[in-house]
């Protein structure tokens, strides 16, 4: 009895470390299992799965999130905009608020070619969005995949767009601070406060896909 009660010990311990250190697949490639709208029990029809990948076919789907919160992350995602397009991906949000970007920190997802936001290098794509700018070239064009890659360990987020670090930042920092007050969140106390929080896919009002999402918590 003694061995059985160790060996379930040294099983059990083994089943946690695991879980912290696996890869998590957030979409199942057939249906939207696991996601819903924000603030909400349901999940527009206008938000899809084809091709293995979530597609919004057009405006009106709303705001997404993956049911389960998470704090420590690494997230990795393809996402392909259509031309023109717009979207993002919010980190650590809060539900309550009317929008997730009141709380969550943004990842832009943008069409840099021919989207007039790109004319701010602060919303250009992979951009901690309107805080900091991503460096030329790491988007590929409109209905290009792209791989994000994206690290949220306590304070400190990372940001990767197809290899490349379009941003690094901690959001208990003087700097960090500095640039919420002279920015349009500086309205919402809380913002970037969260400790864990839900992943969130925009609806901009344009055509966006997304796939292969996986995540390891940390």
């Amino acid at each position: 009895m003694k061995y059985i009660l160790i060996s379930l010990i040294v099983l059990l311990t083994g089943c946690v470390s695991n879980q912290n250190n696996e890869w998590q697949s957030l979409l199942n490639g057939q249906d939207l299992q696991g996601w819903r709208n924000y603030n909400s029990q349901e999940i527009n029809e206008k938000w899809i799965v084809e091709d293995g990948a979530i597609h919004l076919t057009e405006k009106g789907g709303k705001h997404i999130v993956y049911n389960q919160p998470f704090k420590d992350f690494e997230l990795k995602l393809q996402w392909k905009i259509s031309e023109r397009g717009n979207s993002g991906i919010f980190l650590r949000s809060s539900e309550g608020d009317k929008y997730p970007w009141m709380s969550g920190v943004e990842m832009q997802i943008l069409d840099d070619e021919k989207h007039p936001n790109a004319k701010n290098p602060l919303t250009k794509a992979g951009s901690c969005y309107d805080l900091i700018a991503a460096p030329e070239g790491a988007v590929n064009k409109a209905m290009e995949w792209n791989d994000a890659h994206i690290i949220v360990k306590g304070s400190h987020y990372q940001f990767f767009l197809n290899g490349v670090k379009t941003a690094d930042f901690d959001v208990e920092s003087a700097e960090w601070k500095a640039l919420i007050a002279g920015s349009k969140f500086k309205k919402y106390p809380g913002f970037s406060e969260n400790k864990q929080g839900f992943i969130c896919l925009q609806d901009h009002g344009d055509q966006v896909w997304f796939r292969n999402i996986k995540i390891r918590e940390l």
